[in-house]
């Protein structure tokens, strides 16, 4: 079940992150103020001294639950509450999410709490699926059609 939400910074990918085959490879990472996430989307096309931040929610937990916060579940459900938007952006846009990979392992474990990420693939409105592939809004389960 994933937390509520908010959209502070909707999610915007400029034709520029996609490449010739019509695919952005995007960085999601989040970090915990409290018992709030703040989950950025940013480019992964290198800019010397620029972070390009493509979309923002501000995640966090229903305050009947504070018991929630001290879970070590709660990381987990920061991670799938960006996944849940990030799904239903790409199905308004016409988009596929072809990959989502966590890579919060990445993150030193002492922080972990605070801090996740992931990688995640996206294909364009002018993505041609490979045949016989299954892309992850598929393996969720979500009907992009």
């Amino acid at each position: 079940m994933p937390l509520h939400y908010e959209v502070p910074e909707p999610l915007r990918v400029p034709d520029a992150e996609f490449d010739e085959n019509h695919i952005a490879v995007l960085l999601v990472v989040g970090n915990r103020y409290g018992g709030q996430w703040k989950v950025d989307v940013l480019s992964q096309r290198e800019r010397p001294g620029e972070v390009a931040v493509l979309g923002t929610i501000e995640a966090f937990h229903d305050h009947q639950r504070d018991d929630l916060t001290d879970s070590p579940r709660y990381p987990q459900l920061g991670l799938d509450t960006a996944l849940i938007w990030l799904l239903a952006e790409a199905k308004e846009k016409g988009w596929r999410l072809l990959s989502w990979e966590n890579v919060s392992d990445q993150v030193p474990e002492d922080a972990r709490k605070f801090t996740i990420g992931a990688r995640v693939a996206l294909g364009g409105d002018q993505f041609v699926p490979a045949p016989a592939v299954v892309y992850a809004d598929e393996a969720l389960g979500i009907s992009m059609s």
